[in-house]
């Protein structure tokens, strides 16, 4: 099976990084092609961790895409989705369906995964505009919850 190195790399990875850490390098395939080096400073960030086959991915990154409240916070959304050649059209038909303006990432083969030491599915790691880790939620979480996080004194 292709993927059962990344699906081992999940379920065996060290806890997510420490606030306070700078936030490793991201190089991303773009969806619909083309490698970016993300420039994850001068701003905060919220890299969010999800699956095309994941349940509770998809409700949440729609949330996160759509709310308002969560725009306004001014954080950037980078949504990067894991193994999306697992299930051709899925990742698509998915990025359709959310209407999402933020553009969408692809980390074929977990490297970006590793780097942040993703343990479950979805993830957010918000990142300061100083280029460092500020919090990460693993699994799903409230609005509240959410909003509490990006709303916190920036660094």
């Amino acid at each position: 099976m292709l993927y059962l190195p990344i699906l081992l790399r999940l379920v065996l990875a060290e806890p997510a990084l420490r606030p306070g850490t700078a936030a490793p390098p991201v190089v991303v395939q773009r969806y619909g092609g083309g490698m970016q080096t993300l420039k994850l400073h001068g701003h905060r960030h919220l890299l969010v961790f999800f699956a095309s086959w994941c349940r509770r991915c998809p409700p949440y990154l729609s949330y996160l895409a759509r709310d308002r409240a969560v725009r306004r916070t001014g954080v950037e959304l980078v949504p990067i989705d894991l193994l999306p050649s697992e299930l051709p059209g899925d990742v698509e038909s998915l990025w359709q369906r959310l209407k999402s303006p933020a553009p969408l990432y692809l980390d074929r083969y977990g490297e970006i995964a590793d780097a942040y030491q993703v343990t479950d599915l979805p993830t957010a790691v918000l990142i300061g505009a100083d280029g460092r880790i500020q919090a990460a939620l693993v699994g799903v979480h409230g609005r509240k919850d959410v909003l509490r996080l990006l709303r916190a004194p920036r660094h």
